[in-house]
């Protein structure tokens, strides 16, 4: 009988192990290969926004010293930017009744080396080039008040 117990007791052993080792193997894996894949993005332009000078910032006057040019710059890429150059455009008047466009000219050499940080996404606050306007000596009473837009290119890199 001790041999039997031993024996059925030696069998229910071995199911159990053999019995284990089959669920063991009865988990799946699974692997494998490819690719994932990323784009970079599109660089958008900025755009310039002349803002008019008041008060003390405007400083034009005839024979007087060459005036700062004021501007907001929008930024539509997901990253900041750093704007290191910019070149100018013939000025004009926007009042040519009351004073004409030869009444305003830029500085024998304006500034073209310039660093300005504009967040991402974002609109920058009103920002300045000094040194760029001139209004000439003869320039008549009525150029006063009048504000004057200057073409602008900037170049610039990410941050």
């Amino acid at each position: 009988m001790k041999s039997r117990k031993l024996v059925i007791s030696l069998a229910a052993a071995t199911s159990g192990v053999l019995l284990g080792a089959g669920v063991a193997f009865a988990v799946w894996s699974a692997s494998g290969s490819g690719t994932g894949t990323a784009a970079a993005t599109v660089a958008q332009g900025v755009t310039l926004i002349g803002v008019t000078p008041t008060g003390a910032n405007a400083t034009l006057y005839p024979g007087g010293p060459a005036s700062a040019v004021y501007f907001q710059v929008s930024n539509p890429n997901p990253y900041a930017i750093t704007i290191t150059g910019v070149s100018w455009g013939t000025p004009v008047s926007n009042s040519t009744a009351q004073c004409a466009n030869t009444n305003i000219s830029l500085v024998g050499s304006p500034p073209s080396a310039v660093s300005i940080s504009v967040p991402a996404n974002a609109t920058s606050a009103t920002l300045n080039v000094p040194g760029v306007l001139v209004l000439a000596h003869s320039a008549p009473d009525g150029c006063q008040g009048v504000s004057f837009n200057v073409p602008m290119t900037v170049t610039g890199t990410e941050q």
